[in-house]
């Protein structure tokens, strides 16, 4: 396969593109028609999806120091470092912010007046949280705070019959890719194997709506989770895919969190490809 323009569209285009900046319309149009340089779009996109799950809040601090920053057990030097990453990352604020709305409800906590919405620990009374009960404590934020939005499930799409003598029902429940429906969104999955990887897979995900464009769930997030330490969190890129690189086989739970409810794909079992 080859462009059907060749030269028509550059690389440092097809660059610009994927990391949403403006470019010539006569970009659009010939992504819009050329397979070969819609396929190489797709490459970048895998590269660009494998990259960012490798380096996904690489320079956070865990959840644990987060918690202690929030009650106040920090030194002074830690504190001022995390007070300058709270300043320029969304994420870790918005993990902050959980766990303020949980410990709001503490009886042994008091408000802080400092700017960063800390909580002080009363100086009376055994009121000192570990580590441990931090991390229980924006873990149970979490759940309260997903607790109250809708699960949508999504349904199984059974494969299209074939003839009787090619029928192998086991086969066939484990087939890839595998297509969801939940309301009036899609879902279609495929596994791939891994490059250099034996024991390595990757899921692919496609989502769409009907009358939609494919940039409607632009930026949606979507979690994989097999067990509370083996989570996965990818975003749905401009054209409606997701990309988990590098994961093990197992059974997981895939969600995506859509603006009018959690759509949940269960019981997802993902095998290493022969």
């Amino acid at each position: 396969m080859e462009c059907i323009e060749p030269g028509a569209i550059r690389d440092e285009e097809l660059l610009a593109y994927l990391g949403g900046e403006r470019v010539r319309p006569a970009v659009l149009q010939h992504l819009a028609s050329c397979q070969y340089c819609s396929a190489q779009l797709a490459a970048y996109q895998r590269m660009d999806h494998r990259l960012k799950q490798n380096l996904y809040r690489w320079n956070c601090p865990p959840s644990q120091q987060l918690g202690e920053y929030q009650l106040g057990l920090l030194s002074p030097q830690e504190a001022a470092e995390v007070q300058n990453h709270l300043a320029s990352c969304p994420l870790c604020m918005a993990e902050l912010t959980a766990l303020a709305t949980f410990l709001a409800n503490d009886p042994m906590l008091v408000e802080s007046p400092m700017p960063q919405v800390r909580v002080a620990v009363r100086p009376a009374g055994n009121n000192h949280h570990s580590v441990q009960e931090v991390k229980r404590a924006i873990d149970q934020a979490r759940e309260q705070v997903q607790a109250g939005v809708r699960r949508i499930i999504a349904t199984l799409v059974p494969p299209q019959p074939r003839l009787a003598f090619q029928r192998d029902v086991a086969s066939e429940k484990l087939a890839w890719p595998r297509r969801y429906v939940a309301e009036d969104m899609n879902i279609s999955l495929q596994v791939e194997s891994e490059l250099g990887r034996k024991d390595g897979v990757q899921l692919i995900g496609f989502v769409t709506r009907k009358d939609a464009a494919l940039d409607a769930f632009q930026g949606v997030a979507v979690r994989l989770t097999a067990s509370p330490q083996a989570v996965y969190a990818q975003k749905i890129d401009e054209l409606g895919n997701f990309v988990f690189s590098a994961i093990a086989p197992a059974t997981y739970t895939l969600e995506l969190d859509m603006p009018e409810g959690t759509v949940v794909i269960d019981q997802l079992t993902v095998t290493a490809l022969d």
